[in-house]
């Protein structure tokens, strides 16, 4: 299966998370907080994005680049690579909240950059770009981010409001497309973002109820 995306169903989502994101950051007062992505603070998740949210508002530039579209919007997930060292990335995270002496400190930084990129998405025009090994369409790389930030949304959302609709949809579908359409039709889209992603383990009622899917799930991290 593919998920292909338009410019404007890729723009649209990111944008709308973006916000989310910028509220969040306003509200946001405790990097030490447990957040659900295993083994990470929520100071340790907000400085992954933000490292995230760096690399991406620099590539955007650079639309029409060389390479043609070798990856779609679902299929990116599965060719990044996995970090060799877990425990190394997270004492890296660890030491980049520990350089900053209070929240806001992080989250005024990261908030900037936020704005920063919205902006450039806002202007970003229709093409393809080249972004970690693989070129995408604008709208998948776009839409792909998207759903990068609501997962994360999700990793804090113990103390943050939920993620923007479009983007956790968007996320949902990556998830379903990714699990080759197995994905319940009666579970909300944040129930299938944190199976879809091991934030939430099934219950043995739920695999019970539909063979396969624990052997399916997770399929995005």
């Amino acid at each position: 299966m593919t998920l292909h995306l338009t410019h404007a169903e890729g723009r649209d989502a990111l944008l709308d998370e973006l916000a989310e994101w910028e509220r969040l950051l306003g509200a946001f007062d405790d990097l030490d907080a447990p957040s659900r992505c295993e083994g990470w603070t929520c100071g340790q998740v907000v400085v992954h994005v933000h490292l995230g949210l760096q690399e991406i508002a620099l590539a955007l530039p650079a639309v029409d680049g060389p390479g043609a579209v070798d990856v779609d919007a679902a299929g990116c997930w599965s060719r990044y690579p996995v970090a060799a060292d877990p425990d190394a990335g997270s004492a890296f995270l660890a030491g980049l909240v520990a350089a900053h002496p209070h929240a806001g400190a992080l989250t005024n930084h990261v908030a900037a950059t936020v704005r920063g990129l919205a902006r450039g998405v806002e202007r970003v025009p229709e093409g393809r770009v080249a972004f970690q090994g693989m070129t995408f369409s604008t709208g998948d790389l776009l839409g792909s981010w998207a759903v990068e930030l609501a997962v994360h949304h999700l990793d804090l959302e113990l103390i943050a409001d939920p993620p923007a609709a479009s983007a956790l949809h968007l996320a949902r579908r990556t998830v379903d497309d990714l699990a080759g359409g197995s994905v319940p039709a009666d579970w909300d889209d944040a129930t299938v973002v944190l199976a879809g992603t091991g934030r939430v383990a099934l219950s043995d009622a739920e695999a019970g109820r539909h063979s396969g899917l624990r052997e399916t799930l997770p399929v995005l991290r």
